[in-house]
């Protein structure tokens, strides 16, 4: 057989391995920190090419629902978390199905979609302190973003609610975070921008969104940024706000001051007392306080329908207005006074808005100023009117928001920019170029300190690796061979018995020499002397003591060696072997024969005849051949044991029965 001889490395080759194999496990580490923070960009939802709604008209989105997809026109909501859809029965009584279905922006049918998986009824909740009210059907279902030919993200297993309601006309997409909570607090559901972060589709759950004009150039959609923002759509600022403790009003900006400005006057005050304000683009009007209705009311002429709770507009205050086409500057701080501001211009075709039956319960189409009187702070919100001209963007995980002027730059292409999560980019700063609030944590992320822990792994496994190998080639190298080979020319291919251990020479005490070595004459053909035997050194025999107990006279018989055994078990070791089995049969105590007395003894002669009974002991028997009796035929006696007598020993036998 063919020794295999496995190739040396030096210590110094060991360590360019090591180097090597560590270099590789970093470099393993980077893809695998990069792969896992791979930042996703953000979602730039498509908005309708549609203007929607009965209280003005809007820019809306397409949601596709369920399983076959249905298709629902929404409007945004930044206060809600769920996504809402007009129910097929909103319109089946209507008589006129088709146009009912087109002017609430189409319908959902569960009953159509095999992945609705229904929960129950609840009250919708949203917007029940401004006086919206109505019930939901509510489930889980499929949901995907933007309509044919600019479809977005498309999630599973969503809230989703439908109503048939006129107090919401059109279906909701909701942007807040906020989980619902249908049983109980223990297990909520996630909102549809949540499940996006959580599924790595975008990169942090914020947003920008302005809610577009219709009224300039030729109509400028709505743009809805999830994740980010578009900075082509607004005009920078330093300001941000911090988010207000209340968790059902959190996007609040202190409105300092409202000024009005029109053809014919300048610097009208709109506000007496500076409030906080709720931003919520859910419903389309601007809340302000009593003695500010008022004020705008003497401002702009209108007048306060009590019917229907709206500031109607007849055709001759609006040509009127739109002749004045006055601008109302709203100023937002933190704070109500003080503090760094940032104004907000609306003109007056942002309030020129028609509103459509059934809104309010108006029987015929009006033109109206989007202003509505408010009960208690509570009802202080700027809706979609505000959003028009303002653009705004949340970070929901870093508790800030921002409020721009709209940028109208006429053709300006879209410029998206991501918002990182806390964490996930060191140098990442807030939307208006400043530090944010929340200092971003400059400790590793979790996906780099998992890289960098398989990376030290792998290079440790390698460097044993490496180690384990090196050592045992090394070892094998001065391990004999398992089977004889061809030697190396420099080396003598002697093959020593396998029970000794391997040294350089062999002693046979039959070879020749004085030294006991094996000489080169004693090699034939390459191969040592056959002489082979046994190790010299005598093994030495060990016994017990060759005692045997001596023999008693009383019991009169040799003991058998099973029993002197168990004499000299009981007597050295101490241990008392238990008795052979006994015969089934009784055996008799073996006793002394008795010894012969004179009167027993048989008188024989040398030729072993007795001689007959008959006969005299004076008449010499007659031999059976005729001879006479001769003298070595004299009869014997048996001599007793205790006879001293010597005499005629010679001649005589000594019998006994011992």
């Amino acid at each position: 057989m063919l020794r295999f001889r496995a190739p040396r490395f030096s210590f110094g080759s060991l360590l360019v391995f090591t180097a090597f194999a560590t270099q590789l496990s970093f470099c393993l580490a980077d893809a695998l920190v990069e792969r896992s923070t791979q930042i996703p960009a953000p979602v730039s939802v498509t908005p309708d090419q549609n203007w929607d709604g009965i209280d003005g008209q809007w820019s809306t989105f397409t949601l596709r629902v369920g399983t076959p997809q249905q298709f629902v026109r929404t409007f945004v909501s930044t206060a809600s978390q769920q996504t809402w859809v007009v129910l097929a029965e909103a319109c089946s009584d209507k008589s006129d199905v088709q146009a009912c279905t087109e002017s609430r922006g189409w319908t959902y049918n569960t009953s159509q979609s095999s992945t609705w998986d229904q929960i129950g009824f609840y009250m919708l909740w949203t917007e029940r302190n401004m006086g919206y009210s109505g019930n939901g059907q509510y489930g889980y279902d499929t949901v995907g973003l933007g309509g044919l030919g600019s479809e977005g993200p498309t999630l599973k297993n969503t809230t989703v609610g439908g109503f048939d309601t006129t107090n919401f006309y059109l279906g909701i997409f909701g942007i807040n975070p906020k989980p619902t909570n249908f049983s109980s607090f223990n297990d909520p559901s996630p909102s549809y921008i949540t499940y996006l972060k959580q599924d790595n589709l975008i990169p942090s759950v914020s947003f920008g969104y302005t809610a577009g004009a219709q009224y300039r150039f030729t109509k400028v959609l709505a743009s809805l940024t999830l994740g980010g923002y578009d900075t082509s759509r607004f005009v920078p600022n330093n300001l941000t706000f911090g988010f207000a403790p209340d968790n059902e009003r959190d996007i609040v900006v202190g409105l300092q001051s409202i000024a009005m400005n029109d053809q014919t006057k300048s610097n009208i005050d709109l506000l007496p007392t500076p409030v906080f304000m709720y931003i919520d683009s859910t419903i389309p009007e601007i809340w302000l306080p009593l003695d500010a209705c008022k004020a705008f009311e003497s401002a702009f002429g209108l007048t306060y329908d009590n019917a229907t709770n709206l500031y109607l507009v007849n055709d001759a205050l609006h040509s009127r207005l739109l002749a004045e086409s006055a601008n109302v500057t709203f100023t937002l701080g933190q704070k109500t006074t003080g503090g760094e501001t940032v104004e907000i211009v609306l003109p007056y075709a942002a309030f020129d808005l028609v509103a459509k039956p059934p809104y309010r319960g108006l029987q015929n189409s009006s033109n109206y100023f989007p202003l509505r009187r408010a009960a208690n702070e509570s009802q202080y919100v700027f809706g979609r009117t505000f959003l028009q001209e303002a653009y705004l963007v949340v970070d929901w995980e870093r508790f800030n928001f921002s409020v721009y002027q709209c940028s109208w730059v006429f053709g300006a292409s879209a410029h998206i920019l991501p918002i990182y999560s806390p964490g996930t980019a060191p140098n990442v700063t807030n939307t208006t170029g400043s530090t944010p609030d929340h200092p971003v944590s400059s400790h590793l992320s979790t996906a780099k300190i998992i890289g960098i822990a398989v990376g030290v792994g792998f290079s440790v496994a390698i460097i044993a690796f490496l180690l384990i190998w090196w050592f045992s080639s090394e070892k094998s190298e001065d391990e004999p061979p398992n089977s004889p080979g061809s030697p190396p020319a420099n080396e003598t291919n002697v093959f020593p018995k396998a029970e000794l251990p391997a040294e350089p020479t062999i002693r046979h005490e039959m070879c020749s020499g004085s030294d006991g070595l094996l000489k080169p004459e004693d090699v034939v053909s390459g191969f040592p002397s056959p002489t082979s035997e046994v190790e010299g050194s005598e093994r030495k025999i060990y016994e017990m003591p060759g005692d045997i107990p001596p023999r008693l006279e009383a019991g009169g018989r040799q003991l058998s060696e099973k029993e002197t055994m168990m004499v000299r078990e009981r007597i050295y070791n101490g241990v008392e072997l238990a008795p052979p089995p006994s015969s089934p049969i009784a055996e008799e105590t073996p006793k002394r024969i008795a010894p012969v007395s004179p009167s027993e003894v048989t008188i024989v002669n040398r030729r072993g005849l007795q001689p007959p009974q008959n006969v005299s002991p004076i008449t010499p028997r007659t031999p059976r051949d005729g001879r006479d009796l001769e003298a070595d035929d004299m009869i014997l006696s048996p001599l007793s044991p205790m006879d001293d007598s010597t005499e005629g020993s010679s001649s005589r036998r000594r019998f006994s029965y011992e």
